[in-house]
């Protein structure tokens, strides 16, 4: 699903640019009548083109990491798409200063065309990876370096192929009359393919915990108190900050397969450890990315608004479905788990 999201928004916003550009040389080409234009027209199309790919990327992005989160989603997407459109028109004009100072020298179309690329496909994945970073909570981590070094790295790497497939389709079909709605549909979906690659996530499936789960405060002592845990030391928090308890809003990483069940309970040793519940509410399976949940205690887990029985069949467990787990002696009171399976970025 990622593959298709990211390539089809890279082709349809490389065309969507394209045909703007063309409406504005030709426009451009009225206003001074029968002489060429008096520049280069790639300083029109470079930077369009780039600008709405770029766009395209971001996005892209900031959906595919938040599948779930439609609104929050509009609300920052504005200020993230200007700055995109900015960095796309940025790498279009360098872009295009650089293919008539090649021009000028005599290099050959074809490796003005490589060159101009990879450095579109370059500032392309810069922004997508650094504007991932400033919206994630990974982003002081180390993982944020490495996304962007990997996102801008793929987008050089896509620049440069998009530009040897474009050499190459139009020597074997002829078809050089569209060359250019031809090389830039090609740029977009070699870009999207290769972003899609590029920020595929490092984990697949987490529990994000919800209601129930207060925030502890680090300054006041509560010793005494029993906070909920993670016992598994395959069990960690997305974060990759250093926190003791499970707190509202934290995302526990699971791993990509189990040899054992997880269990969750009130047990000490249970593997995430949730006071008040029974000692062994229920266990997760994960095999081949397929999570499956067991109940171990009567009417005490809850999928969605169903309650488990006791010793049923294991139910396996579908995205953004929310876990409710009762208190052993008392129904009104609850911690809940939001399930992901597609996880990128929730807390993005």
């Amino acid at each position: 699903m990622r593959f298709y999201f990211y390539t089809t928004s890279g082709i349809v916003c490389a065309l969507i640019g394209w045909s703007f550009s063309q409406i504005l040389l030709i426009d451009m080409a009225k206003i001074f009548g029968a002489k060429s234009l008096p520049f280069n027209p790639d300083f029109i199309l470079l930077p369009i083109v780039a600008a709405c790919l770029a766009a395209a990327m971001v996005t892209t992005e900031i959906f595919l990491s938040n599948p779930t989160r439609y609104k929050s989603n509009r609300r920052v997407l504005p200020r993230y798409l200007w700055a995109a459109l900015g960095i796309g028109t940025v790498a279009g004009l360098i872009a295009a200063c650089l293919t008539w100072i090649l021009y000028q020298t005599g290099a050959p179309a074809w490796l003005v065309r490589i060159i101009c690329w990879s450095l579109v496909g370059l500032f392309i994945g810069l922004g997508e990876g650094v504007s991932w970073r400033l919206r994630s909570i990974e982003g002081g981590t180390r993982k944020a370096i490495e996304r962007i070094q990997r996102a801008t790295v793929f987008g050089v790497g896509a620049g440069f192929v998009a530009a040897i497939l474009v050499e190459v389709i139009l020597r074997i079909s002829g078809l050089e009359r569209y060359k250019d709605p031809l090389g830039f549909m090609i740029l977009g979906l070699s870009l999207g393919l290769s972003l899609s690659f590029a920020t595929s996530p490092t984990y697949q499936v987490a529990l994000r915990a919800g209601e129930g789960f207060e925030a502890v405060d680090p300054n006041y002592d509560d010793s005494d108190r029993l906070h909920p845990r993670l016992n598994n030391p395959d069990l960690q928090f997305v974060t990759g900050d250093h926190y003791e308890f499970i707190e509202e809003g934290l995302s526990i990483q699971l791993p990509a397969a189990t040899t054992k069940p997880i269990i969750i309970g009130s047990s000490l040793d249970a593997d995430i450890y949730i006071p008040d519940i029974p000692e062994k509410a229920a266990s997760f399976e994960i095999k081949n990315r397929h999570v499956t949940l067991a109940c171990l205690a009567e009417k005490k887990v809850q999928i969605q608004s169903r309650l488990l029985l006791q010793n049923a069949r294991s139910t396996p467990l579908r995205h953004n479905q929310i876990l409710t787990f009762y208190h052993a002696g008392n129904e009104d009171k609850y911690y809940r788990f939001v399930f992901y399976d597609r996880f990128l970025d929730p807390q993005a």
